[in-house]
């Protein structure tokens, strides 16, 4: 899980250290959890997935760079799942992946590849959406 502006920040200095090596720029893929027109369930699975990374080292330190700090400080406190939930506001979810509208979402995904994603793997929320039916189908080919 990162925002458009880590994945430029990413690129960058994949394509330098490909230079200094003299090899090919390598692909640079991310998991993005993803939820189109989700509903409160939906929207609470792709919060809970994102608590669950706030205390692991790196992905602590992309959530806080996102301006989710307070987030990140009361994971570190030792709060439970359920109390991590709550503070991160729904933004939260569309910071690092791709939760709104099917427009919406699509203008997330065109910003991914415009900051130097290569290619994208959804993780669609499935709760108030079985199998991520609607996220997928939304988001497959038309």
């Amino acid at each position: 899980m990162v925002s458009p502006e880590q994945v430029r920040s990413l690129r960058a200095e994949l394509d330098a250290a490909a230079r200094k090596a003299g090899r090919t720029r390598p692909a640079l893929a991310a998991w993005l959890p993803a939820a189109v027109d989700p509903d409160p369930r939906s929207l609470a699975q792709v919060l809970g997935s994102i608590a669950g990374y706030l205390t692991v080292p790196g992905y602590s330190e992309v959530f806080a760079q996102a301006g989710f700090g307070d987030a990140v400080e009361l994971a570190a406190s030792g709060a439970d799942r359920e109390t991590l939930v709550r503070p991160p506001p729904a933004a939260a979810a569309g910071t690092v992946g791709l939760v709104g509208d099917p427009d919406a979402v699509r203008a997330r995904i065109d910003a991914y590849t415009e900051a130097g994603l290569d290619e994208i793997a959804l993780v669609p929320a499935t709760a108030g959406d079985p199998g991520g039916e609607r996220t997928l189908t939304a988001l497959g080919p038309a």
